[in-house]
C-alpha cells in the first residue's frame, strides 16, 4: 500500500515537472487558461513566424471596410489594433472585445483566425 503511494506521487511529481520544464515550448497551461477562463485566442506563433510590421501596415490599409464592419458590430467595445509591441519589426492583429456574443460574431466574420492572412488574438476585456 505505501509503495503504491510513494509509485503514485513521484509518478504526480514528475508529470508536474514535465509540464513545467515543456510549458515555455508548449505554452499548454497558457493556452487552457485562454480558452477556459478567459474565453481568448491567442496566436502564440514565435516572432520569426510573424509577418513583418510594413506587411500588416499595407494589409489594414487596403480593407479599412473589414475593420469597420468588426469595430461596428459593438461600437466602443470592440477595437482592432496592430500588435507592433510583442516582436520589433513583426506584428499581428488584436482585436479586443467584451463580450462572448461579440466573440461569436467576430468568429463568424473572421472563421481561420486570420485577418487577410495575418495572425490575430482575439482578447476578452
Amino acid at each position: 500500500m505505501m509503495r503504491t503511494r510513494h509509485k503514485a506521487v513521484l509518478a504526480l511529481l514528475a508529470i508536474v515537472f514535465a509540464a513545467a520544464v515543456t510549458e515555455p515550448y508548449t505554452k499548454l497551461f497558457h493556452r487552457m487558461a485562454d480558452v477556459l477562463i478567459y474565453n481568448n485566442y491567442r496566436h502564440y506563433l514565435p516572432c520569426s513566424d510573424l509577418p513583418e510590421f510594413g506587411k500588416v501596415e499595407d494589409i489594414v490599409a487596403q480593407h479599412p471596410e473589414a475593420i469597420e464592419q468588426i469595430e461596428s458590430l459593438s461600437p466602443g467595445n470592440i477595437e482592432v489594433v496592430i500588435d507592433s509591441m510583442t516582436c520589433p519589426g513583426k506584428a499581428s492583429i488584436i482585436i479586443y472585445y467584451a463580450s462572448a456574443e461579440e466573440r461569436e460574431r467576430i468568429d463568424e466574420m473572421l472563421p481561420d483566425e486570420t485577418f487577410f492572412g495575418v495572425p490575430i488574438s482575439l482578447i476578452n476585456r
